[in-house]
């Protein structure tokens, strides 16, 4: 199934679902006559909160609309997920959500889902280079990267408060880090962090003392925590060697990594008064990384709610079920390779020392105790 039939079989599913006949044998009969539509719900990891929030945000609003929700993780595995997604699909699946591990690896099993009538929806992550990718739910990655960018010069004091230049000379000595290579909102984050940046690059107010700027060079695979403390650690052992060479800031494109990163420059020395910490970025606002920015440690993360993002991909998992045209607000901006893929984007804000109180602890993200 293309994106253009998405409306032709939902209201088909509707009409048949109707008469009390299942598609496939997709749906659970209850001890009365009603059947149950069952939703997959396949998620990357457990080894990032997000995503567990994620998966268990999905879950709760989807059953509360009287679906039956088959949630699975793949420990960012590929073949795992491959085969979790197959599996659903074998078990009657009338809708899959996912969030991919790799947004390239799973074009085989999204064509035996349209060749099933199962719509997909492309859950934060981009599914690439297939055209049964029917609908995407997303922050705006591309604002994400700037973001993260913008707070780094802020914290460096390039930027004031309100984005403005304020005349900073530097030079600040900075190194940049990158997401998964296999997941396309890193490559997004570089692209958007990197258009802010490479001005007081040119400039000279910023300088990369390893010379590493290559996104294929900085990515760390799986966004994962030890591989960032080991990048991190490498730089300090081979371009970080005197002690006339500091670093002023770090871009981090996760929380994780940039905990690991801070724990691998407090190892160094830095954290003490004579060697302050550098400026360091992140995003996903967990937990530990707030407590860090509170503490004075990392500088700001990007918090994205996914209590949000999970209300608009079922409220768009719900329309196709009930033979509707989900909501979006961006049909342009995301082509996965085979064409562009009707998205909804939400707003990503940057946290730190001075808004956490307004944003997370107002918002209802986190309380006081929680923080503490």
């Amino acid at each position: 199934m293309n994106r253009s039939s998405v409306r032709a079989w939902a209201a088909a599913a509707s009409a048949v679902l109707v008469t009390g006949i299942g598609l496939g044998g997709c749906s659970f009969v209850t001890g009365t006559t009603d059947i149950v539509q069952l939703v997959g719900v396949a998620m990357p990891t457990t080894t990032s909160l997000r995503w567990i929030e994620d998966g268990n945000n999905v879950k709760a609003q989807l059953e509360d609309l009287g679906y039956a929700v088959e949630l699975v993780y793949a420990e960012n595995d590929v073949p795992t997920q491959v085969a979790q997604v197959e599996a659903m699909i074998s078990h009657g699946a009338d809708l899959l959500i996912i969030g991919s591990v790799d947004g390239t690896a799973l074009k085989d099993q999204l064509a035996s889902a349209a060749a099933a009538g199962i719509p997909i929806i492309s859950y934060d992550r981009l599914i690439r280079d297939s055209p049964d990718v029917d609908y995407y739910a997303t922050f705006d990655n591309l604002r994400v990267g700037t973001q993260q960018a913008t707070s780094l010069l802020q914290g460096l004091g390039v930027l004031d408060a309100a984005g403005e230049p304020t005349g900073a000379a530097g030079p600040f000595a900075i190194e940049v880090f990158a997401g998964s290579p296999d997941d396309n909102n890193a490559t997004v984050f570089y692209e958007g962090a990197f258009a802010v940046l490479q001005p007081y690059i040119d400039s000279g107010v910023l300088v990369i003392p390893s010379g590493e700027t290559d996104f294929q060079t900085i990515a760390i695979q799986a966004w994962d925590p030890v591989l960032g403390g080991e990048r991190m650690d490498a730089l300090l052992s081979t371009t970080y060697t005197s002690s006339t060479e500091v670093i002023d800031g770090i871009l981090s494109p996760y929380d994780g990594i940039s905990r690991a990163v801070i724990e691998s420059l407090k190892t160094a020395g830095y954290g003490t008064g004579d060697r302050p910490l550098p400026v360091v970025s992140g995003q996903d606002a967990e937990l530990p990384s707030v407590q860090s920015i509170i503490a004075g440690e990392q500088y700001s993360t990007i918090y994205k709610d996914t209590r949000q993002l999970a209300e608009v991909t079922v409220a768009m998992g719900d329309a196709l079920l009930k033979g509707a045209e989900p909501e979006t607000n961006d049909i342009t901006s995301y082509d996965n390779g085979t064409g562009i893929v009707p998205t909804y984007l939400l707003g990503p804000l940057v946290v730190t020392q001075a808004t956490y109180q307004s944003i997370l602890v107002g918002g209802g993200y986190y309380t006081e105790d929680e923080l503490r």
